[in-house]
């Protein structure tokens, strides 16, 4: 048992609360308590002093909803600017030239780059041997997907699937699967990854609505990506998803830049959390992102950095501050919600992680921030990328993180 103190905590309801504390058990977070009394209180139940971390606030670590460490490597090697398949293929070549070692320490790095910003749980996409080996050491919590398409090929499709059962058959980890989107995953494979999930009620991710480029194809079989796939479904990639049986609260949709009218109200209808990437989206210089039309419909938002070849950093830091200055009318509570409790939710992992409750993950950060009062600490919290001072993983500190960047490097 551990009792971790600080000079303001994050409640999840009521926001900065002056002087917290959570008593930690296994791994988990089993007391939070604030007022002086109050933790005196519990601190005497518990029998042993509180490890005071002092100025700053204790927050949950922050959770990215979506995430390739599989391309850290690939950083500063992509320009946003020209057609998205062109950006798609230069990324194809780019790793395709890079050593499986160089991979996998791009992963690695990846990791420490978001420890060092106050992330501390992940959803990563996994579609190389190397990911696996890397999820079952890392001390974050890691909601591995498995990325599967077969390009609309449907020779490929039952060695695809056949693949996916053997990867999932070997690892210990919890299961999860991304059919990559609409436009690389055929009617087949969708059904058949419908009916795996079905089965095994597992955790669904999936590319969809990102460019332009996808909706040309999906509709109409125009466009580059005609080029190089096969014939279009001439449907709207919501229906081929739908129709696979893989819209429900344990799928998260990822990008929805580009969303018809009414998709809004059928993911919120289902469960389905929609998943912003910021950094992403301003590295291609998309139009304004729809918040508005997901918030009305009522759709669980999360937030997650993509990979480094489509964005500067992996940091959920910045992501929030890309956001805010995107959306100036956002609450900045609004925002945190997002990369933590609506993040957590979209890995289908409510409850487990983003949260300062009983029975969550002890992931602690403690930001330092210069604020005093409650809203200006929020606005701090998610416009400022404050400096993490402390990170606790299941309770305990570590030690020897690199420093992150500041606001003023980004």
């Amino acid at each position: 048992m551990g009792l971790i103190r600080a000079q303001w905590i994050l409640d999840d309801e009521r926001g900065p609360v002056s002087d917290g504390a959570v008593s930690v058990e296994h791994g988990q977070i089993v007391h939070v308590a604030t007022g002086k009394s109050s933790i005196r209180r519990l601190a005497n139940d518990l029998g042993e002093e509180p490890i005071d971390l002092g100025p700053g606030i204790l927050c949950p670590g922050l959770v990215n909803a979506h995430a390739h460490l599989e391309l850290t490597a690939l950083g500063g090697r992509l320009a946003g600017e020209g057609p998205f398949s062109a950006w798609v293929g230069h990324l194809l070549r780019e790793r395709a030239a890079c050593a499986q070692s160089e991979l996998a320490q791009g992963i690695r790095l990846g990791e420490q780059e978001l420890l060092a910003s106050g992330t501390t749980a992940v959803g990563e996409i996994s579609s190389l041997a190397i990911s696996p080996h890397w999820a079952a050491d890392s001390p974050m919590a890691v909601r591995l997907y498995h990325e599967c398409l077969d390009a609309g090929d449907v020779a490929r499709t039952h060695g695809v699937v056949a693949d996916l059962r053997e990867q999932l058959a070997a690892t210990a980890l919890p299961l999860a699967v991304s059919p990559h989107a609409p436009f690389s995953v055929s009617p087949d494979l969708f059904t058949e990854l419908g009916e795996l999930s079905e089965a095994g009620c597992l955790p669904i991710t999936i590319h969809w609505a990102e460019s332009p480029e996808e909706q040309q194809y999906l509709l109409y079989g125009e466009g580059p990506l005609a080029e190089f796939l096969g014939p279009a479904p001439r449907r709207p990639g919501l229906d081929l998803i739908d129709e696979a049986g893989l819209l429900g609260p344990r799928t998260s949709l990822v990008h929805g830049n580009y969303p018809a009218a009414g998709e809004p109200e059928r993911l919120a209808a289902a469960g389905v959390s929609l998943v912003h990437c910021p950094g992403t989206h301003h590295f291609f210089g998309r139009d304004t992102f729809p918040l508005d039309l997901y918030r009305s419909a009522g759709v669980n938002l999360a937030l997650g950095t993509d990979s480094l070849a489509s964005n500067k950093a992996l940091d959920m830091r910045r992501e929030m501050a890309l956001l805010r200055k995107a959306q100036p009318g956002l609450a900045p509570a609004d925002v945190w919600c997002m990369a933590t409790r609506g993040s957590a939710r979209a890995l289908d992992l409510e409850g487990k992680v983003g949260s300062l409750a009983p029975g969550a993950r002890a992931d602690l950060v403690l930001f330092d921030v210069e604020s005093g009062q409650p809203e200006a600490i929020m606005d701090e919290l998610t416009g400022a990328c404050p400096p993490v001072n402390a990170l606790y993983l299941e309770g305990r500190l570590q030690k020897g993180l690199p420093r992150a960047a500041s606001a003023s490097d980004r």
